[in-house]
């Protein structure tokens, strides 16, 4: 894989007062990133997420600072960091949904999922709305000691999320020739999973 500058992703989700989520969100943007860091997104919930909890996505050439968020509408902050696994270097800017999607993994499986999921995107992107943002490793296992993989991936609307899911029909309207290798290599990976979910988000503008 090519060098990467942004090696560390801090991910921050902020649990806020009722029906503050947006504001906070567009003063956190406002404020701009942390010295040293760079934003990879600040994320409003849509599906299978509190509305009372934004999520704000940094990366960082070196270990991370501690957050430090001074609002007092902001009642509680989880914050983790994830490594590099593949992407992650532009900022999400593109309008429609961002899917936080999230994998679990053996530790020694780490790789091959990894693998498996460059190798789908070069022809699922070419087929379909996707688009990958990036790959991440949490550093902390989950209490089974299992790894836990973060992805963010851009699609123009929820529709075109559908018609990239490789077990549905070939949607109609869209040739995707390419279907049969990326749905196989995406059968493949989740072959290798212990676990997976998956949450939908939009940018906070």
């Amino acid at each position: 894989m090519p060098d990467m500058n942004y090696r560390v992703l801090r991910f921050d989700e902020l649990a806020v007062e009722r029906n503050r989520g947006e504001d906070i969100a567009n003063a956190i943007k406002a404020d701009g990133p942390p010295p040293n860091a760079h934003v990879l997104g600040i994320f409003l919930p849509m599906i299978g997420v509190s509305s009372n909890v934004i999520t704000v996505a940094t990366n960082w050439t070196g270990e991370p600072a501690p957050h430090s968020y001074r609002n007092a509408q902001i009642l509680d902050v989880r914050s983790r960091v994830f490594d590099t696994l593949a992407r992650g270097q532009a900022p999400c800017s593109a309008d429609g949904i961002y899917t936080h999607r999230w994998f679990v993994v053996a530790p020694s499986q780490v790789q091959a999922l990894t693998e498996l999921s460059v190798a789908a995107w070069r022809s699922s992107e070419a087929d379909t709305g996707m688009r990958i943002a990036g790959f991440w490793r949490d550093r902390q296992a989950n209490a089974n000691g299992e790894a836990v993989v973060l992805m963010i991936v851009h699609y123009p609307s929820l529709a075109a999320w559908d018609e990239s899911r490789y077990w549905k029909p070939k949607p109609t309207h869209q040739a995707q020739p390419n279907r049969s290798v990326w749905g196989g290599l995406f059968a493949q990976r989740r072959d290798i999973l212990l676990d997976s979910w998956v949450t939908v988000h939009r940018l906070a503008r």
